[in-house]
C-alpha cells in the first residue's frame, strides 16, 4: 500500500511539473507569435537587409570610382606598374604575402584639373 502511494505521489508531482513546463512554453510561444512581436522581428530583418543593400551599393560606387580613376590615368599615361621598377629576382610583398607586380598600379597625381 505504501509503495503504491509513493508511486502515485511521484506521478502526480511529475504531472504537475510537466503541466507547468508545458504552460510556460505555450505562453512563451504565444508571446513570440503575437502580431506585435512578429511585426518587430520582420521590421528588424527588413532594416538589416536594407542596410546590407546600402552597404553593397556604397561598395559598388567606390569600386566604380576607383576603376574610373584608373582608366583616366591610363588614358593620360599616368599609370605605371611596379614591375617597371623592380630588378630581376625582386619580390613585391603586401602584408607579407607575395603579389604579382603587374597587378599593382601606381597612379600619379593629375597636374591638370579636369573640366
Amino acid at each position: 500500500m505504501m509503495r503504491r502511494l509513493g508511486w502515485f505521489v511521484t506521478g502526480v508531482a511529475a504531472g504537475v511539473a510537466g503541466v507547468r513546463v508545458a504552460g510556460r512554453r505555450l505562453r512563451r510561444t504565444a508571446r513570440r507569435m503575437a502580431p506585435a512581436s512578429v511585426g518587430r522581428r520582420v521590421t528588424a530583418e527588413v532594416r538589416r537587409r536594407v542596410d546590407s543593400v546600402g552597404d553593397a551599393v556604397r561598395e559598388g560606387r567606390a569600386a566604380k570610382s576607383n576603376r574610373e580613376a584608373e582608366l583616366r590615368a591610363r588614358l593620360d599615361r599616368r599609370v605605371e606598374t611596379l614591375d617597371q621598377h623592380l630588378g630581376p629576382g625582386d619580390t613585391l610583398l603586401v602584408d607579407g604575402e607575395p603579389v604579382d607586380t603587374g597587378r599593382v598600379i601606381v597612379l600619379r597625381g593629375d597636374e591638370t584639373p579636369r573640366p
